[in-house]
C-alpha cells in the first residue's frame, strides 16, 4: 500500500500526554523499520492507512478508537484489512497501539513519524495554500525562496483554495505567513472600518463638545 502525501484532516489539537505518547510511538517506529528504505516504505503504508482509511472512513475509524470494541476484535479487523497489504512492521506496530489502547494516535504517531524522519534527512515539511495550482517552474521558485526561511530543505505540501483569490499562505511549524490577496482584502476592509469608527467618534465628540 502506498500513496503521496496525504491530504492532512482537521483535528482536535492533542493532549500534552498524548502528543508525548505520539512522539515515543513515533521514534519507536523508526527504529523498529530498520534502514532507510524500509522506513520509507513503513511510512507510506502508514500514511496511506491513515489518508485512505482512517480520514476517507470515519466511521470505521471511530470503531477502531471506540473502547466498547474489544481489542481482539480490534486486532481481527486490522488484520483481516492489511495483511499482506502492508509492510509487517506496520501492521506489528498497530496492534501494539491497539493492545495498549492508545490506536486513536494512529493518524497522530503517522504525522510525528514524518516529522521526525524529515528532520533527521535535513527535510522541513512546508505546507502552502495557492489560489490555482503551481507549474514546475513556479514550485521551484517558490522552494528557492523558502530556502532561505528554513534550516533545511523544504518539502513543499500544496494544497489549491480558490478562496484565496489569488497568492498563497505558507505555513512552516507554527509560523504562518499569509501572501493572499484575501488577507489583503481583508486587510483593506479592517482599515477601512477603523477609519469610519474613528471618524464617527470624531464627529461624536465634537457634537457632545461644540467649541
Amino acid at each position: 500500500m502506498t500513496t503521496q502525501a496525504p491530504t492532512e484532516r482537521p483535528g482536535r489539537p492533542l493532549a500534552q500526554d498524548d502528543a508525548q505518547a505520539a512522539r515515543s510511538y513515533a521514534a519507536a517506529l523508526l527504529g523498529a523499520a530498520g534502514g532507510d528504505e524500509a522506513v520509507a516504505a513503513a511510512l507510506d503504508d502508514l500514511d496511506a492507512f491513515r489518508a485512505e482509511i482512517l480520514a476517507a472512513h470515519p466511521r470505521f475509524a471511530a470503531l477502531l478508537e471506540a473502547p466498547r470494541v474489544p481489542a481482539a476484535e480490534k486486532d481481527r479487523m486490522l488484520a483481516a484489512l492489511l495483511e499482506g497489504k502492508v509492510a509487517d512492521v506496520v501492521l506489528r506496530f498497530l496492534r501494539v497501539l491497539n493492545r495498549h489502547g492508545r490506536l486513536g494516535l494512529a493518524a497522530a504517531v503517522a504525522e510525528e513519524a514524518r516529522r521526525q524522519w524529515d528532520r533527521r534527512r535535513g527535510l522541513v515539511a512546508v505546507k502552502v495554500r495557492v489560489a490555482a495550482p503551481l507549474d514546475e517552474a513556479q514550485a521551484e521558485a517558490l522552494r528557492k525562496k523558502l530556502a532561505g526561511l528554513v534550516s533545511g530543505t523544504p518539502v513543499l505540501q500544496v494544497d489549491t483554495d480558490p478562496d484565496l483569490i489569488a497568492g498563497l499562505v505558507v505555513q512552516i511549524g507554527d509560523e504562518v505567513y499569509d501572501a493572499s490577496a484575501r488577507n489583503r482584502l481583508e486587510q483593506i476592509r479592517q482599515r477601512l472600518i477603523e477609519g469610519k469608527t474613528h471618524e464617527i467618534s470624531k464627529r461624536r465628540d465634537q457634537f457632545c463638545h461644540p467649541a
